[in-house]
């Protein structure tokens, strides 16, 4: 072999050739799916730059699940005052609240965590309407922010769902980062976490969002849908490729978050303000409706939600603590015979509140009608009902408070005879 045809051969192993008939021809380029092909809005052009903007219409008579999106402008604004324990909900007007969930690049909160896309929910004539304001890169935030600040100067409150303490404390860093004013960071502000807790946590595995839906509401998304933790990751996979087609599904996601604010606020209002229009509520929510009325201090509808939850199918352990509760509203109103009935008739079902009826029965008698016999005699009665009580150390301290008020019931007694 010649010394060319040994370099030749050398220069091919290491891959080195002449022309390009040994190449394989280049990969076709990747489909790209922009957000503008899949989901229908529009590019919203200002100063400030452009950001894609979704606009959607429902109907007031539109039904998510069992509840329509017009049901809470039946209710009274009192109502989710109680709800918020904010009475300055009761001066506002529903058409100037603002619905709000946000989508963003990360769950745990902070200044490095940025809202890629805002859904805003609000009344409008005869509608409910929604509007996503969605940065297509990180550098469209300025104009997304100031089309946003925009509608949220002619709202004056807030519902949101756990938007208290993570919605709303991302939008007001995102606009300070951006040197914008703050909007709505004091409003009043009806977060329906809170209340919903303590209407359905006793009774339901969950009070999420997506649970509420489908055991409250009775709403089932499709599958469209994509679970909230994959949606920091979907957008930055959307921002590497420029395939918006998992994009869409956030669109789906954060719409019906919206749409079921309304829904679950007018469902909630609606048990509180008349529960007769909610037939088909379990007894148990009643139940937890008429402590809410009775906490905000609406007695009147208190007595009527305890009234219907005693009147419902409810356990008994449920139907004991209705009636308690019943009894010691009626007391504090001074209807002490209406009370006493229900006493009566508790420590005569034996099934555990009977204890409590006994000891009310007793002072009721102690202090109110200086019947000192009759009130030794139902505190000697609860003494024999604990006893009967497993051993643990809320045993000990019923037994403690019914021995030190029998022994003062006795004292009494011996000075009166």
């Amino acid at each position: 072999m010649s010394d060319f045809e040994d370099r030749l051969r050398k220069l091919r192993s290491l891959g080195v050739h002449k022309g390009a008939a040994h190449l394989k021809p280049a990969p076709p380029a990747r489909r790209r799916y922009p957000v503008e092909e899949l989901v229908a809005g529009r590019v919203v052009e200002s100063e400030a730059g452009a950001f894609y903007l979704v606009e959607e219409t429902f109907p007031l008579h539109h039904a998510h699940g069992g509840p329509t999106l017009g049901d809470l402008l039946a209710c009274p604004c009192h109502v989710p005052a109680h709800l918020a324990r904010d009475p300055a909900i009761a001066d506002m007007d529903y058409r100037r609240a603002a619905f709000l969930d946000i989508e963003t690049i990360g769950l745990a909160g902070g200044t490095g965590t940025v809202a890629f896309m805002v859904g805003l929910g609000f009344y409008e004539d005869d509608a409910f309407r929604v509007e996503q304001y969605f940065m297509r890169d990180f550098p469209e935030e300025p104009a997304m922010l100031a089309a946003l600040a925009r509608r949220l100067d002619g709202m004056d409150w807030l519902v949101s769902f756990n938007g208290r303490g993570f919605d709303l404390p991302i939008l007001t860093t995102r606009f300070i980062m951006n040197r914008m004013p703050p909007r709505l960071a004091d409003a009043p502000h009806l977060d329906l976490l809170h209340p919903a807790r303590r209407l359905w946590k006793a009774r339901l595995p969950s009070c999420r969002l997506s649970a509420l839906e489908k055991d409250i509401l009775g709403f089932y998304r499709d599958q469209a849908d994509v679970p909230g933790y994959l949606v920091p990751q979907i957008y930055f996979d959307y921002l590497r490729t420029g395939d918006a087609r998992e994009i869409a599904r956030v669109f789906y996601h954060n719409l019906y978050d919206i749409v079921s604010l309304a829904a679950l606020a007018g469902h909630m209002c609606r048990l509180l303000h008349a529960p007769e229009a909610a037939p088909v509520a379990p007894g148990e929510d009643l139940l937890r409706a008429a402590a809410l009325l009775e906490q905000a201090g609406d007695t009147a509808g208190a007595e009527a939600a305890y009234r219907r939850a005693i009147a419902s199918p409810l356990p008994h352990d449920a139907r004991e603590e209705a009636l308690h509760h019943l009894a010691l509203l009626l007391k504090r109103q001074g209807r002490r015979d209406e009370a006493r009935d229900i006493w009566r008739a508790l420590a005569e079902a034996r099934y555990g509140g009977e204890v409590a009826a006994l000891v009310e029965l007793a002072k009721d008698c102690e202090h109110r009608q200086r019947d000192y016999a009759a009130a030794l005699a139902h505190t000697e009665q609860a003494l024999a009902r604990v006893e009967a009580w497993p051993d643990s150390p809320r045993k000990v301290r019923a037994l403690a408070e019914l021995r030190h008020r029998a022994e003062r019931v006795r004292g009494r007694l011996g000075r009166k005879a």
